[in-house]
């Protein structure tokens, strides 16, 4: 009898602390619900860092200074130099939007050795060997490179990561870098938290 009515209580304590998890529901992406984790990169982060950059380059005008209108962009390589697994086209995407939708940009997505377009790349690569495409030769202006790095350190039981996003326009016209920003993402904690 006795041993029914342990095993009885522990079922419902059991059932209890099951219970007692928050379920799953939506929360604005990157707002002050979403999880801030010290030792990776959060969407916060990419946020913050493609809203700086892209607030830098459009304050800049260099867009504007181009041989075609809109600018032609050709996007390189940008490395993730840090522990964190994430996109690092997060980053750039989240620039390109604004800047193709605004009209201010033209990123080419045919050119170069990170084509992402494969089709339109043969289709342009086709053109241009039986001389339809002769007038138009579809080079970039400007080429965005960039890379992520981080910085841990830590104190007791307290980490810390300093994530930082560095982009690069060079001119290609004159090899020259005509625009280059970098934007840090500082966090600290004992364990990743829910919240800014």
């Amino acid at each position: 009898m006795r041993t029914a009515l342990i095993t009885s209580t522990l079922s419902v304590v059991t059932l209890s602390l099951i219970g007692c998890g928050s379920p799953a529901k939506y929360v604005e992406t990157g707002g002050t619900e979403s999880i801030v984790s010290v030792g990776e990169v959060d969407i916060q982060d990419i946020q913050k860092a493609s809203s700086g950059m892209l607030q830098s380059l459009i304050a800049t005008g260099i867009l504007n200074s181009s041989e075609h209108k809109p600018a032609r962009l050709l996007i390189s390589s940008v490395v993730n130099d840090t522990s964190s697994q994430f996109d690092v086209g997060e980053v750039i995407y989240r620039m390109r939007e604004e800047l193709v939708n605004s009209g201010q940009a033209q990123v080419d997505t045919t050119y170069g050795s990170n084509a992402e377009d494969k089709a339109a790349q043969e289709v342009a690569k086709r053109r241009a060997f039986t001389g339809q495409g002769a007038s138009d030769t579809g080079e970039p202006d400007f080429s965005l490179t960039g890379r992520i790095t981080q910085i841990k350190r830590s104190a007791g039981n307290t980490k810390q990561s300093t994530y930082t996003f560095r982009l690069t326009l060079t001119n290609l016209a004159t090899g020259r870098e005509v625009w280059t920003k970098t934007v840090d993402m500082t966090k600290q904690g004992t364990k990743n938290a829910v919240g800014m």
